[in-house]
């Protein structure tokens, strides 16, 4: 993820994961699953769109469902996310930008106090995603994965 990256989907509805939404403020949600994240971004709170959390956090969304429990990657809450506002608005293409699966932000690690996904997470995160991917299939939306070298194999790159 770049911000040149994030400029170049302005105009396309966009959900920004984390921290990519200080290149992306204009998008349409903000997902972010860990309360310790929202308590070190305070100022994520006064994003203008929609914010989205599995966990209960003031002035955020909560979303649960079978794909998303609170012990699940931002990414997979972001797509389901999608996958809800998508059968709102009828079907489309979804496409993962800046979506390495390895926990290379384009910012770096984490600092404390937040904690950094370890290689075991990121295989059960993949095995989510890949659960709600097939869901998502079945209704008739494609997932493409347009980040180079991402570690994320449960759906088709382009």
């Amino acid at each position: 993820m770049s911000g040149a990256l994030a400029e170049s989907l302005r105009g396309n509805r966009c959900i920004a994961i984390n921290n990519a939404w200080q290149l992306a403020p204009w998008a349409d949600a903000l997902c972010a699953q860990d309360h310790a994240w929202w308590r070190e971004y305070p100022e994520a709170h006064k994003f203008a769109g929609r914010k989205f959390s599995a966990n209960k956090i003031v002035g955020v969304e909560q979303v649960f469902s079978d794909y998303v429990q609170r012990c699940s990657s931002s990414g997979t809450l972001a797509l389901e996310v999608a996958r809800r506002m998508g059968l709102e608005h009828g079907d489309f293409d979804i496409e993962l930008h800046g979506f390495d699966n390895r926990g290379t932000h384009y910012f770096g690690p984490h600092k404390e106090p937040l904690r950094n996904t370890s290689p075991e997470r990121f295989a059960f995160f993949e095995q989510q995603l890949g659960t709600l991917g097939k869901e998502m299939k079945k209704a008739g939306f494609r997932v493409i994965n347009k980040t180079p070298n991402s570690a994320l194999r449960c759906f088709e790159f382009g």
